[in-house]
C-alpha cells in the first residue's frame, strides 16, 4: 500500500509497515503537485518536505521552542543540498539542539542579520534574487552603481526615508529620472523581502513616489526603415551572431533575451518548432514558437556557426569548461554603436522596437489580437479569464504558425523592395 496524504496536503502513513521504506529518494524526486504541498516524512517527527508546482522541494523542521512552547519552523535546505539520508541526520542534530533549549529558527535569522545596507543587499541577492529573478544581475548593477556608494554604509535597521530620498533625488538631478525610478523599484523589492525575512522592521521606501514621469515607448519601424535595417545589417560592424539574433527577434517577435538564450536542443528544424522552456520565458510560461521558412533559414546559419549548447554562445566568457549565452547587453551595445551607419541617427532604434514592429506588422496583416498576444506569449491575454486559464487547453499552434508565416512573407516583400526612397547616409 502506497503512502497517502490528506486533503490538507499532510503526509499520512497508511498503516503498512513497508510505507516508510517506500518514501525513498526515487519516490521524492517523482513527486509533482498542482498546489504547494507539505509532506511529512514518515518516522521523522517534525520533518517536512515542501513541494511546489514549479518543482521546488525544500526541507524544513517543525518544533516547539522549549522556553515558551511556541511552535517554530526552520528551513533546512532544498533537495539538491540534502538527500533523504543527509536530511535525517541534520534533522536529528536540530532536535538535539531544541531539546537543549536552542531555537534554530531564531539563530538562523540572527546569523543572517546584516549590519549595513550593503550587507543586506548582498544577502538579498544571494538568498533570493539569484534563485527567483532572471534579472538579478540588473539589480546587482543598480546596487553597485548608485545604492551602495550613497547609503551602503548606513546600518540596515537605521536606514531612514530621508536617506533613500536623498540618494534618489541625486540620481534624478544628474539627469536620469527613469534610472531613479528603476533604483527605487529595485531597492524597495529588496527591503520588502528583508522585512518578510525579519531582517529589518520596516521598509523606509514604502510610499516614495517615482522621481520621474514614465512614458510608454511606442517606436515602430516603418516599411522603409525595416528595409533599411535588414539590408544595412549585412555591412554593419558587428558579429554575425548578433546580426542573426537581431533578425530572429524581428522575424519571430520574441524577446531578445529569449533569442540570446536559445539552445540547440530547443530547436527542431525538421518540425519548424522552437520550444522556449518556462525557466527562460520572462513570464515563466513555457512557449512554443512555430518557425517560418525565413526563421528556419536564420537558425540554420546560426547553428552552423556555433558549437554544441547555445546557438548564440558568449564570445567573451573565459571560464574553462563553462559556456554562457550571449548577453542581451552585448546586442544592445552593438546596435547602439551601429545606429549612425544603419541610418537611425535622428530617430534611434532599440532592440525591443523589433518585437513591437513584429506585433504591429501582424495586426496590419489582419491577425487577431488574441493570436498576436499568444505569438508574443503575453500572460495578460492567455490567463485573463478563467475560461482561458482553465477550460481552453488549445495551444493555438495553427493560428500562431499562420500568423508568423504571414509576417515572414511580408518581411520578404519589404526586404526585396529596391524602389524605397531613403534620405539617409550612404551605408558604405
Amino acid at each position: 500500500m502506497e503512502p497517502q496524504w490528506n486533503p490538507k496536503g499532510k503526509f499520512q502513513m497508511s498503516g503498512d509497515k513497508n510505507s516508510q521504506r517506500r518514501f525513498n529518494t526515487k519516490y521524492i524526486e517523482g513527486l509533482k503537485v498542482d498546489a504547494r504541498t507539505d509532506f511529512k516524512v514518515p518516522g521523522e517527527p517534525g520533518l517536512v518536505l515542501r513541494v511546489t508546482p514549479k518543482g521546488s522541494k525544500t526541507w524544513s523542521l517543525g518544533y516547539r521552542r522549549k522556553s515558551d512552547g511556541k511552535k517554530r519552523r526552520v528551513t533546512i535546505g532544498n533537495l539538491e543540498e540534502y538527500g533523504l539520508a543527509a536530511i535525517k541526520v541534520r534533522a536529528a542534530e536540530l532536535r538535539v539542539a531544541v531539546a537543549k533549549g536552542g531555537d534554530p529558527a531564531a539563530e538562523k535569522i540572527a546569523a543572517r542579520k546584516a549590519e549595513t545596507v550593503s550587507e543586506l543587499l548582498d544577502i538579498y541577492l544571494t538568498d533570493h534574487a539569484k534563485a527567483h529573478k532572471r534579472s538579478w544581475r540588473e539589480d546587482e548593477r543598480i546596487f553597485h552603481r548608485d545604492v551602495k556608494p550613497a547609503i551602503g554604509h548606513i546600518k540596515a535597521r537605521e536606514l531612514r526615508r530621508t536617506d533613500a530620498l536623498e540618494m534618489l533625488n541625486g540620481i534624478r538631478d544628474r539627469g536620469a529620472p527613469i534610472m531613479a525610478n528603476r533604483t527605487l523599484a529595485a531597492l524597495r523589492r529588496a527591503l520588502n523581502w528583508a522585512v518578510g525575512e525579519s531582517l529589518i522592521e520596516q521598509n523606509p521606501c514604502t510610499g516614495i513616489a517615482n522621481r520621474g514621469a514614465e512614458t510608454v515607448r511606442t517606436r515602430v519601424l516603418t516599411k522603409d526603415e525595416t528595409h533599411l535595417f535588414w539590408t544595412g545589417l549585412d555591412d554593419a560592424s558587428m558579429s554575425g551572431s548578433i546580426k542573426m539574433a537581431l533578425k530572429l527577434a524581428l522575424v519571430t517577435g520574441q524577446r531578445i533575451g529569449e533569442v540570446c538564450a536559445v539552445e540547440r536542443g530547443e530547436i527542431k528544424l525538421a518540425d519548424a518548432i522552437w520550444s522556449i522552456p518556462e525557466h527562460k520565458a520572462k513570464n515563466r510560461l513555457a512557449h512554443t514558437v512555430p518557425l517560418s521558412a525565413m526563421a528556419v533559414g536564420l537558425f540554420e546559419v546560426a547553428m552552423q556557426a556555433s558549437g554544441a549548447g547555445y546557438v548564440f554562445p558568449s564570445r567573451s566568457w573565459k571560464v574553462p569548461d563553462q559556456v554562457k549565452p550571449m548577453a542581451v547587453s552585448t546586442v544592445d551595445k552593438a546596435l547602439r554603436r551601429c545606429l549612425p551607419a544603419l541610418g537611425f541617427t535622428d530617430n534611434p532604434l532599440r532592440v525591443h522596437d523589433l518585437r513591437r514592429t513584429a506585433a504591429t506588422g501582424l495586426a496590419e496583416l489582419g491577425i487577431a489580437e488574441s493570436t498576436i498576444a499568444r505569438v508574443l506569449n503575453h500572460k495578460s491575454e492567455i490567463g485573463k479569464t478563467i475560461t482561458g486559464r482553465v477550460y481552453i487547453q488549445h495551444g493555438y499552434e495553427t493560428e500562431k504558425r499562420h500568423a508568423l508565416d504571414a509576417w515572414s512573407a511580408e518581411l520578404q516583400r519589404i526586404v526585396a523592395r529596391e524602389d524605397l526612397e531613403r534620405n539617409v547616409i550612404n551605408l558604405k
